[in-house]
């Protein structure tokens, strides 16, 4: 590789800019002022603001290690690939805490009925079986990028 810093940022600018759109326009469809719900006594603008800290976070820290290492094998060098996965694996379950913005926020827009909890057991569904399918067909180490740090996944197919 012969321009690594080049690489390094290839179109991340597409990736931090629709970042910065997105969080942008969340921020402008909530009514934090007139908003005083809680959840576990943390105001629904602290779980507004986690929610969309953390995406960015997780996908901040895996741009840096996938590409740091990809040009000069810094996370093998320094904190290797298990304590990266642990962190990873980490950040992916501190995104699962965002649901805590459904509690703190609930019934602002309108109080879901039948049908509203009908599509959310829809939409559950494509999610359960996108954690199957990862298991089955791609391993979990694979999903936390084994393959940018090991090179003997070179030659393993992309599915089992």
């Amino acid at each position: 590789m012969e321009n690594k810093i080049g690489f390094f940022f290839k179109h991340q600018v597409w990736h931090i800019g629709g970042l910065i759109v997105l969080f942008y326009l969340g921020c402008q469809m909530i009514d934090f002022e007139n908003n005083s719900n809680t959840f576990l006594g943390i105001s629904v603008k602290s779980w507004f603001l986690f929610s969309m800290m953390t995406p960015l976070l997780h996908q901040g820290y895996v741009w840096l290690c996938w590409r740091s290492e990809l040009c000069w094998k810094t996370i093998s060098r320094t904190i290797g690939f298990k304590a990266y996965a642990v962190i990873f694996i980490m950040i992916m379950i501190l995104r699962l805490f965002s649901i805590g913005l459904c509690f703190a926020d609930y019934g602002t827009w309108f109080t879901p009925g039948w049908i509203a909890w009908s599509v959310s057991v829809l939409i559950f569904i494509p999610f359960i079986y996108t954690i199957y399918s990862v298991k089955k067909y791609f391993g979990f180490m694979r999903a936390t990028g084994i393959d940018h740090f090991d090179p003997n996944y070179k030659n393993i197919p992309f599915e089992k």
